[in-house]
């Protein structure tokens, strides 16, 4: 029994990051938010490294992958980006993607309100909850079929 118990706590001392590791791995996920080709228009990045870097000092451990971290403690639903820059990131994706048509930017306008609004309610988590969010603000303002817009990359590697 005590042979298990030294066995568990040198794996466990074996996992455990010093302060700099943890505050290094932090650094290396705001910059990999920052440069994300979608993120910051869709999450808050500050809101993201914080809570980051709080879930890193309660495991004490830079083993587990980042996309785990944020999921299991929930940071997407906690930092969504604000509404205007969730508007526009919808917008600018609706024009330069979606088929032109009479009075296109209105409609485009249209869905950035609708996905924005549903966006800041409740926060996707996978690229499916997102393109479910695309178009359901799509069918809201008229759209009748599927529109091709891009889908934002979340995984943070």
């Amino acid at each position: 029994m005590a042979l298990l118990a030294l066995a568990l706590a040198f794996v466990h001392s074996a996992d455990a990051a010093t302060p700099a590791q943890l505050e290094r791995e932090v650094q290396r996920f705001a910059v990999a938010c920052a440069k994300n080709e979608d993120y910051p228009d869709l999450y808050d990045c500050r809101c993201l490294t914080e809570g980051y870097r709080d879930a890193l000092k309660e495991t004490g451990s830079t083993m587990r992958r980042r996309i785990a971290v944020v999921r299991d403690h929930k940071l997407l639903q906690q930092c969504p980006a604000a509404k205007s820059t969730i508007a526009a990131w919808f917008r600018q994706d609706c024009i330069s993607n979606a088929e032109r048509r009479p009075r296109h930017g209105e409609f485009c306008s249209c869905g950035a309100e609708a996905f924005a609004t549903a966006f800041r309610a409740s926060p996707p988590t996978s690229k499916r909850e997102i393109a479910n969010l695309k178009q359901d603000a799509m069918h809201s303002c008229g759209a009748q079929e599927p529109l091709p817009l891009r889908h934002p990359q979340i995984d943070l590697k």
